[in-house]
């Protein structure tokens, strides 16, 4: 392998030692040189009097430590925060892991203004990098800054330093690049993950297949299911075989809300005429977009297709049928769905138990909640915001809006969030049994947590307090939350009744 060439950088002088400073260098570095080295604790007597200075000199002229030994004499030595130059000549001197190690540890010490200085001296100091002895050579050091950036999710940071290489003709291994595209899909910022690969690309670094996949699945959290395929086309041209993953990111995104699954079931197709074998996670992402659009005879042939392949369904195959079964109404086939689980011995979990829960408080069916509501007990399974949201549901079809209440008061104290349609829910009910305090205390619950009614509830809502001639409850709503407005003052007018527009929200 060549030794990467050095940067074509003016030279630097590092002051010459003389006095005090020689003999303190000259002594320290022969402390350092013994065999074994010294334990760092006996080291401690050095540090007051070790300025940058002697530090930068001791890094330069001791020998490079041997394979077995990480460097951690000479990194014990650092301040926080290192000063610019030791450091990046420790960063040189040391084998790519331990640098990344110690970078990673210090990293955070040194402030944002400060890591230009840093650089700096890195891309400084590659020079004397390349000329060492056992063909180190700058790249390994600019890599590790840049990358362990990017780890650490500064990306900031790490763009600062991939401009240095490039403008120094120095590119990044592919695989650090990777750590940076992964970082930015991290932070949902898919948007930063390609706008980098593209530069990759003008700068001719090759994708791997790790790049590939990253990339075809920032295409599809923006929506750009075109790219995505696009991508996935023409990753045998960039040299890059694709992989069951490949086509699994892709078939996720067609199998999205209001995607159609027909393209996913072509790109399973397509997937299997290459050779590839379509895995549990391929099934299962198809039989969740086949449910979702309540073609439930389709997915049930693609589950008994991958019993076919010898593909056993698992607990998200199941929850995905039931939890379809329940949004359509057939509550018969979620509950034969569960037998064949059990009967099966495939795990249950929360979701399962939700699913089923949901459909039988849908239909009121609340003595068989209650069963299930045991049976989850004994399995050790805690109850979520999901499940509670469920039994609100349950108690509200049957006109139970106290037990609704407090529902939803242990689902607060739980530490769990009501979500808007639960609010609407409960409000709904009290309306329904014209138990006005009870929606007025629950709207102004709602209120407190900055969500806002809609027009639908605010027109039941207050059609209830104008009939029984109780608006007078509702003055304290006119202006919650340090002042800010949700409810418009039509509504206490009466105005509404009388208002096609859409009344928006405050």
């Amino acid at each position: 392998m060549p030794r990467p060439r050095a940067l074509p950088l003016p030279h630097f002088t590092l002051p010459p030692l003389a006095g005090e400073d020689l003999l303190f260098v000259t002594a320290l570095r022969a402390h350092l040189s013994t065999t074994p080295p010294p334990p760092a604790a006996s080291l401690s007597r050095f540090l007051p009097q070790l300025t940058p200075l002697r530090l930068s000199h001791l890094i330069l002229h001791l020998p490079p430590p041997p394979r077995h030994d990480d460097g951690h004499l000479l990194a014990s030595f650092l301040p926080s925060p290192p000063p610019p130059l030791p450091f990046a000549l420790l960063l040189h001197s040391l084998r790519p892991r331990r640098s990344s190690n110690l970078l990673a540890s210090l990293l955070p010490s040194i402030p944002h203004h400060a890591f230009p200085d840093l650089l700096h001296h890195v891309l400084l100091t590659a020079r004397l990098a390349a000329a060492r002895p056992d063909g180190g050579g700058a790249v390994p050091a600019l890599d590790v800054l840049f990358s362990v950036c990017a780890r650490g999710k500064k990306l900031s940071l790490a763009t600062l330093a991939f401009r240095a290489m490039r403008a120094h003709g120095l590119l990044p291994r592919v695989e650090s690049c990777n750590v940076f595209i992964s970082a930015a899909l991290g932070l949902r910022r898919p948007e930063i993950a390609l706008s980098f690969f593209r530069e990759m690309r003008r700068c001719r670094i090759s994708p791997n297949i790790y790049t590939a996949n990253m990339v075809l699945r920032a295409f599809c959290d923006l929506g750009r299911t075109v790219d995505a395929a696009e991508v996935l086309d023409k990753m045998p041209e960039w040299g890059v075989g694709r992989t069951t993953v490949s086509f699994n990111t892709l078939i996720a995104a067609y199998c999205r809300d209001g995607v159609d699954a027909g393209p996913a079931l072509q790109l399973k197709r397509k997937m299997e005429q290459e050779g590839l074998v379509p895995d549990v996670v391929t099934y299962d992402t198809i039989i969740h977009g086949l449910c979702k659009e309540g073609r439930m005879g389709k997915a049930n042939q693609v589950v008994s297709e991958m019993r076919a392949k010898g593909v056993m369904p698992n607990t998200v195959t199941y929850n995905t049928l039931i939890h379809g079964y329940v949004t359509l109404g057939d509550n018969a086939m979620a509950c034969r769905v569960h037998e064949e689980m059990v009967k099966n011995r495939v795990e249950l979990d929360i979701v399962t138990y939700n699913a089923l829960i949901l459909g039988l408080c849908n239909e009121g069916k609340m003595k068989k909640v209650e069963h299930l509501l045991r049976e989850l007990d004994r399995a050790k399974l805690e109850l979520n915001a999901s499940t509670f949201s469920a039994l609100i549901v349950g108690w509200c079809k049957m006109q139970n809006s106290e037990r609704a209440l407090q529902l939803l008061n242990v689902m607060k104290k739980s530490g769990f969030h009501p979500n808007y349609a639960t609010y609407k829910m409960v409000i709904s009910s009290f309306c329904k049994n014209k138990d006005l305090e009870g929606a007025v205390d629950v709207m102004g619950d709602m209120l407190r947590r900055c969500i806002a009614p809609d027009k639908a509830l605010l027109n039941e809502f207050f059609d209830g307090l104008w009939k029984a001639k109780k608006l007078h409850l509702a003055e304290n709503l006119r202006s919650v939350n340090n002042g800010l407005k949700f409810i418009p003052d039509v509504y206490y007018t009466g105005d509404y009744r009388n208002n096609d527009e859409v009344v928006a929200r405050y």
